[in-house]
């Protein structure tokens, strides 16, 4: 058996794949197990920022896989201790919290938002896509990921896109936070104007709700800044990155 058969006989059949068998990549070129070349416009979801085999990147990993491979928050560490300060710098927050994907970052940023907070609700907007875990599928618009599970969590609620009105009457003394992408990826590469974004920011600041900016899509360098929310002079309360 080749590896299409065998990964179609044991996956779990969740994601369509395509007919194809990635075996390497250098750069943007991905090949297959048939030697054939291609460019990669993937980029493994948003995973592969940098392109595929990057020397710098694998040496990196190399050495730490040398040195230590894992150790667990209960200790302090010199490699996160740096990576903390780094991303501080990097986005102006004062703190990080650091997990395992974009779905779990969005899942604590709701759990801190509720707790900071006292609150309950969470607003976000239709065509919004934040994750698959159950409070990141809450916030997230499309029927055919999140019907199959509902009940999902209670206390969500979607207002269209770049509708700051639809916004302002939602937003009201229950909010715990209003989650917002700048630009929509799933939702069709839709770019958050300067009005809308701006007054997000500002209608959570006046009712004492949190700004989630979700940026798992367009975080390092994807949309010409380091983080889409600086091109609109965002301060959010809560970010939330991963892949790149």
């Amino acid at each position: 058996m080749n590896s299409i058969e065998i990964e179609s006989q044991f996956t779990s059949g969740l994601y369509a794949k395509r007919p194809i068998a990635i075996v390497r990549g250098k750069g943007a070129r991905l090949w297959d197990s048939e030697g054939r070349e291609y460019i990669d416009c993937v980029g493994g979801q948003g995973a592969a920022n940098i392109g595929h085999a990057n020397p710098q990147v694998a040496q990196a990993i190399s050495e730490q896989a040398a040195t230590l491979i894992s150790c667990p928050e209960m200790f302090y560490n010199d490699r996160r201790a740096a990576l903390e300060e780094r991303l501080c710098r990097l986005t102006g927050l004062p703190r990080v919290f650091l997990c395992n994907s974009g779905a779990e970052a969005v899942e604590a940023a709701i759990k801190f938002a509720r707790l900071a907070t006292g609150r309950q609700e969470i607003v976000a907007c239709m065509r919004a896509f934040h994750g698959r875990t159950f409070g990141a599928l809450s916030a997230t618009w499309e029927k055919k990921y999140r019907e199959p599970f509902e009940p999902l969590v209670p206390g969500f609620r979607h207002v269209p896109y770049n509708h700051i009105e639809a916004l302002d009457a939602a937003i009201g003394p229950s909010t715990a936070a209003v989650i917002l992408e700048v630009v929509q990826g799933e939702g069709g590469v839709n770019p958050g104007s300067v009005e809308f974004l701006r007054g997000a920011q500002q209608l959570c600041r006046q009712r004492g709700a949190l700004l989630i900016i979700d940026e798992v899509q367009t975080g390092f360098g994807r949309t010409g800044r380091m983080f889409a929310f600086q091109h609109h002079n965002l301060q959010p309360d809560l970010l939330c990155l991963a892949k790149s």
